[in-house]
């Protein structure tokens, strides 16, 4: 790629959208925002190559003679037009930000007429953003800090009327406030660090010094999600398991007296949560989906709009798992389009074949597994593993397939020792898988079957992929041998 293409300008534009780059052009023309001429030029010739912004055959001399075709190239003058051209679209999108948020226009304003001791304009619009934010039924975080702000512009006014009313309203009003925002923001990296202790080995934040003074602070405060973070921090190894049910239950049923950002932030706590109880083997898959048809209609779980690969290969997982086929169906048709595009063939390959699969159509999904050629090094892990499932399945429906299974076997234990798929652990994980299954097709292929010895499988085995769907294999085949 040509230098120019990897100019800081460049960069930044290729982030608008066709809408933001034609404001931007606008926004050159305008001489209120742009009086060099030569900038609109340089924009009017970069602009035909979006969104790619590729041509190898671009120099920066062919640039400047488009822009300038009279003047003797200069490359330090090129420099400074890129330069030059890229702080006047930082201001374009500082004004485009200012433009979408009222909020900060408001801020803007009230403070403006303050500075300019337009007194009787800054008290009446101030005071109607304070009322107008305190009538909002559910506050975002922001709006605490702004009912915060304003409730502190108008006490810190020099007129002291304002501050020596009756009751000092707008003292406990800035306290409440400053308390809410605190508690909140406080009980988020608090969660984080307990987050963080439960997964990485190499972390160990001194959490329980935190808590308890976060708990002394909530005394008297009412607030839904510091009443989830208080039942959160409340988990005890004996307690988890009910407390989870419990907490899940009633963050469903609160969903919509939280903001936003609580709401992402409780969701996706009880996401990990259902992951723990998972490898634990206290819960199964299903206990998620609740959460993820929440996660998906409400969009929590969209990043900048877009479903990452793995949230949706764990939604149709989940779902399929539940035998919640009408639901699978729905969401493969109609949100594979928001998984970004170098993924999607992969992901709908998989899906449709997991979903196969589950739905007890062996043939369709071993079909469309062996016809794909997986690109991702996720979905190449996740479609042999589907494939090791689908054979054995298939051999305790036909012994004609025990050669596929058994030839299987060793192919994929061989691509799992020789390709790199992650730490050591989880390697272990899936070769242990294979070897389980292998052990498990050869007990019951023995003459004489022991069921005692399939039940002792498991036994003490603690890293092993789909422990649970083996479980259930254990159990289908002691009963077909029996």
């Amino acid at each position: 790629m040509t230098s120019i293409f990897l100019s800081k300008f460049v960069k930044t534009l290729k982030t608008l959208s066709e809408e933001e780059l034609r404001f931007f052009g606008q926004w050159l023309n305008s001489p209120w925002c742009n009086s060099n001429k030569n900038l609109i030029s340089l924009f009017e010739k970069l602009k035909v190559y979006y969104p790619l912004f590729e041509d190898s055959k671009l120099t920066k001399e062919k640039l400047f003679n488009k822009i300038l075709p009279n003047g003797k190239y200069s490359n330090r003058r090129l420099n400074n037009l890129l330069s030059e051209a890229y702080l006047t679209l930082e201001r374009f999108l500082v004004f485009q930000n200012l433009a979408k948020d009222e909020a900060l226009q408001n801020d803007l304003r009230s403070k403006e007429f303050q500075n300019r001791h337009i007194d009787d304009w800054f008290l009446r619009d101030t005071n109607k953003l304070i009322e107008k934010l305190e009538a909002k039924p559910i506050k975002e975080w922001e709006d605490h800090l702004d009912l915060l702000r304003f409730n502190r512009r108008i006490h810190g006014h020099p007129f002291q009327d304002q501050r020596m009313k009756p009751g000092a309203q707008m003292i406990i009003k800035m306290s409440d406030q400053l308390d809410i925002l605190f508690l909140l923001e406080k009980a988020a990296i608090i969660n984080e660090m307990i987050f963080r202790n439960r997964l990485l080995k190499n972390e160990n934040h001194e959490v329980q010094p935190k808590l308890k003074k976060w708990l002394s602070s909530c005394e008297g405060v009412s607030h839904p999600s510091i009443n989830f973070y208080k039942r959160r921090f409340a988990y005890t190894e004996e307690n988890f398991l009910n407390e989870y049910f419990k907490l899940k239950y009633d963050f469903i049923e609160q969903f919509e007296q939280l903001n936003q950002k609580e709401k992402k932030a409780h969701l996706l706590s009880l996401l990990n949560d259902t992951t723990q109880l998972f490898r634990a083997r206290l819960v199964d898959a299903t206990a998620s989906l609740p959460l993820y048809k929440l996660g998906i209609k409400s969009k929590i779980l969209f990043n900048r709009g877009k479903l990452t690969s793995a949230t949706f290969a764990s939604v149709v997982t989940t779902s399929n798992t539940k035998k919640d086929f009408e639901f699978s169906d729905h969401f493969i048709e109609n949100y594979i389009q928001y998984v970004d595009e170098s993924e999607q063939e992969d992901v709908h390959v998989w899906a449709l074949a997991h979903t196969a699969y589950r739905k007890e159509n062996l043939k369709e999904c071993i079909d469309l597994l062996l016809s794909t050629n997986f690109k991702s090094r996720r979905f190449q892990i996740m479609s042999k593993f589907l494939t090791c499932q689908v054979y054995f399945d298939l051999y305790l429906e036909e012994a004609s397939y025990q050669i596929y299974l058994f030839n299987y076997f060793d192919s994929y234990e061989k691509w799992v020792l020789r390709e790199k798929i992650g730490s050591e652990i989880y390697k272990v994980g899936f070769l242990r898988f294979i070897q389980k299954c292998r052990s498990l097709a050869k007990y019951y292929s023995d003459i004489d079957f022991n069921p005692e010895k399939v039940k002792r499988l498991l036994e003490e085995e603690k890293n092993v992929q789909g422990a649970q769907w083996l479980s259930k294999r254990i159990d289908k085949v002691i009963k077909l041998r029996t």
